[in-house]
């Protein structure tokens, strides 16, 4: 049998790419894998120029495809080939976490360039140690450097990051010429918002037809409102975060003056956001938004086909007079096709959906054994309680029963009242700790009887009870119970093709058979 072997190549920067870096570790690898005697498929191979440094590794998109090709294939991948540590990552603790990951399915990882790593003496694992220390280090001064590279572009008036909307790159690094094509639409609207001959709304519907619009599709009036107020476009650079530096005089050429800026602040400032960010209610009194998948634009392959919350009125003012009573409406609506529905039609709806899944009683007691383990783990110090006592009871059983023996041995003579009174002592003591056990025991018992019939009271009225439960309670329901996307289709009916296996199947032959029956609901199996 011919083994195989996976292998990624990785740079850090264009110019490594320019040098033809991923073509000298791509040779590396091949030559060590003819050394090894092993195979590298077409589909084991992975390069490019993801990031390594300490902290990204565990989000890495490479380093969850190798492991789940690994273990596809378990039992035929035997290494994993980069060419050097800092190829594979940058940071120790992460190199380390991987080799483990990689070992459990069988894996060894191999250094191309560097041999005297593959061994598992002391020697190579602290050189392996080195490396990888080295190479985090290396990172973490490259960063100190770019931040320090970074204060001073802006202290000299360059930008060190790449163009704002509606410029270009230059000539000179970091001072960007504005674009010929989408530079002049956005000058236009920023100064026709600072001239109050446009409304902002009006200056962003204009600026969309134009070939700004064709760039920057999806601008809307949260995101137009950031990009109107930047200093940038009036020559100033101001960055915050990492560098917060602020220079008044950029060497770029500015879109408007100061005080067209001042007067597009002065106009934002003035007209408040409509949206206002989370709102505190919106787990409790929109519990579905975001879970409800919109069937004809899923189908579609559209971006954002989910159901979100969106509280709506009828206006403060109707033809320019203040109304006397806004009314308000709580509804869904998907964020691709603009489709609205009744916040009470889908919680009914989703009511009846979760009432047809029914557990089968075959399932009962392994559910039941699986709530008491829970109950148990949730109540270790009551637990801790119990055994304690049961441990103190065992030892003056055994006090006494040594202290019995001792009051007939004659030599004891002289001190049996003593050892009486002794007796009398711990003979109390094992009555109040009894006591005390048959109280825990009890109340433990008891709340244990509670979570049982809470658990499943809520299973047996399950639609009707959700929607009683807190924020947090609702999404470790919806978790349980759904495994797949929960579809609403354009007649407003809710389904679902994937439920738990533990609900999977129903076994109650009186039972009615809703899901069937319902025009609103359709789970498959059930």
């Amino acid at each position: 049998m011919t083994y195989l072997a996976i292998t990624t190549c990785r740079v850090s920067s264009t110019e490594q790419l320019e040098n033809n870096s991923l073509s000298r570790q791509q040779a590396a690898v091949l030559r060590a894998a003819k050394e090894l005697g092993v195979t590298i498929p077409v589909d084991g191979q992975w390069s490019g120029s993801v990031s390594s440094k300490a902290g990204t590794n565990v989000f890495r998109k490479d380093i969850k495809e190798m492991l789940a090709y690994c273990k596809a294939k378990k039992g035929q991948v035997k290494y994993l080939i980069v060419d050097e540590p800092d190829r594979f990552m940058r940071s120790t603790r992460e190199a380390y976490h991987f080799e483990v990951e990689f070992e459990m399915l069988g894996v060894t990882i191999w250094y191309a360039s560097d041999p005297d790593l593959n061994t598992d003496d002391m020697r190579a694992k602290m050189m392996r140690f080195v490396k990888y220390f080295t190479a985090e280090g290396s990172n973490e001064e490259r960063i100190k450097k770019s931040i320090a590279g970074g204060q001073k572009a802006i202290e000299e008036g360059r930008l060190p990051s790449g163009p704002k909307a509606g410029y270009k790159k230059g000539i000179s690094p970091g001072v960007h010429q504005i674009d010929p094509f989408i530079g002049p639409p956005l000058q236009r609207a920023l100064k026709q918002i600072a001239s109050h001959t446009k409304t902002p709304t009006d200056a962003l519907k204009d600026l969309m037809q134009t070939e700004f619009g064709k760039k920057y599709s999806k601008y809307k009036m949260d995101k137009f409102r950031i990009l109107a107020c930047e200093p940038y476009y009036a020559g100033i650079i101001d960055l915050k975060g990492k560098f917060n530096i602020r220079n008044e005089n950029g060497l770029h050429e500015p879109l408007i003056s100061r005080a067209e800026h001042q007067s597009i602040l002065r106009v934002f400032e003035g007209k408040p956001k409509n949206q206002q960010g989370h709102r505190i209610d919106k787990d409790t009194e929109f519990p579905l938004s975001n879970e409800l998948t919109c069937a004809s634009c899923d189908a579609a392959e559209r971006k954002y086909p989910r159901f979100t919350s969106v509280p709506l009125n009828n206006g403060k003012t109707n033809h320019g007079k203040k109304r006397k009573k806004v009314s308000y409406y709580r509804k869904y609506r998907c964020r691709e096709c603009n489709r609205y529905l009744s916040r009470e039609e889908v919680h009914e709806s989703f009511s009846r959906l979760l009432d047809a899944v029914i557990l089968p009683s075959s399932k009962f007691n392994q559910l039941r054994t699986q709530l008491i383990s829970m109950h148990n783990s949730k109540n270790n110090e009551t637990k801790a309680e119990i055994t304690r006592l049961q441990s103190a009871n065992n030892n003056i059983r055994q006090s006494i029963s040594r202290t019995v023996d001792a009051i007939t041995d004659p030599n004891n003579s002289i001190i049996k009242d003593e050892l009486m009174a002794s007796i009398k002592k711990q003979k109390q003591s094992l009555k109040d700790n009894e006591v005390k056990l048959a109280l825990l025991t009890r109340e433990h018992e008891n709340d244990l009887d509670q979570f049982l019939d809470f658990a499943f009271s809520f299973l047996s009225k399950k639609g009707s009870s959700f929607f009683e439960l807190s924020g947090e309670d609702m999404k470790r329901c919806k978790q349980l119970i759904f495994t797949g996307k929960i579809y609403v289709d354009a007649d407003k009916n809710i389904y679902t093709h994937e439920i738990s296996p533990i609900f999977r199947g129903r076994e109650n032959k009186k039972d009615t058979g809703v899901s069937s029956k319902s025009k609103l609901v359709r789970v498959r199996r059930l």
